[in-house]
């Protein structure tokens, strides 16, 4: 479910409709507006840089601009609240997902745990992916070979979301999951012929753990208000 206040009750289902899973949403328009920010202040240190640099021939002054504008960026982003999920079965937790604590930029990263506080999982995002495609690395805890990635489907279809997702559905951009350099499946974000959208649709083969996967559709699709 997207779109779920933060703090109310939010619901992962099942192919027949009914809910399976629950958590606690933390859906906020905090991250979105600090990545805005952060990309207009990023922007700004890019283009003062070229200019000091081109026009001014002054280096100095011009490497200065382009640093403060990226500690200004990273302070925004640091901004953002910390993410921590519970997802239950039923009222018992089966999945967490906890925010490493420490620097936000250029990249965060969720441990994905069970109950037992035993990590299953990390999901990498990196702030600079925001300005083109958004992407994720996936590495499992137990096998450093063990990886995979999601990203969105295109460079075209990202633009468009930035542009007019938040407005209709059928400008989201799906998200293509891949694992041990095989497709694993993909988070559908915009609705299909059937008319369905927000679904984790998994290849059964692929050896992915579904909790992990279930842990990044959330993080995907609960984030945003």
């Amino acid at each position: 479910m997207t779109g779920v206040p933060a703090g109310e009750t939010a619901y992962i289902r099942g192919e027949d409709g009914n809910a399976v899973l629950s958590y606690r949403s933390f859906a906020s328009a905090v991250g979105i507006i600090a990545a805005l920010l952060s990309a207009v202040v990023l922007a700004a240190g890019v283009m003062g840089m070229l200019f000091l640099l081109i026009m001014e021939q002054r280096p100095l002054p011009a490497i200065a601009a382009l640093m403060l504008s990226a500690v200004f960026a990273a302070l925004i982003v640091m901004l953002i609240p910390a993410t921590n999920v519970t997802i239950s079965d039923a009222g018992a937790p089966v999945i967490t997902i906890v925010q490493q604590p420490g620097l936000s930029f250029p990249s965060v990263t969720y441990v994905v745990s069970t109950p037992e506080s035993n990590p299953v999982a990390r999901i990498t995002s990196s702030f600079l992916s925001r300005l083109g495609r958004n992407r994720w690395s996936l590495d499992s805890a137990d096998d450093f070979l063990a990886r995979g990635e999601a990203v969105e489907e295109s460079f075209g279809r990202a633009l468009v979301r930035k542009a007019f997702g938040t407005f209709a559905p059928a400008y989201q951009s799906n998200i293509r999951i891949t694992w041990m350099g095989e497709e694993a499946g993909w988070i559908i974000r915009r609705p299909g012929a059937d008319g369905h959208a927000d679904v984790l649709d998994l290849n059964p083969a692929t050896t992915l753990d579904r909790r992990v996967a279930v842990a990044l559709a959330v993080l995907v699709l609960g984030s945003e208000p």
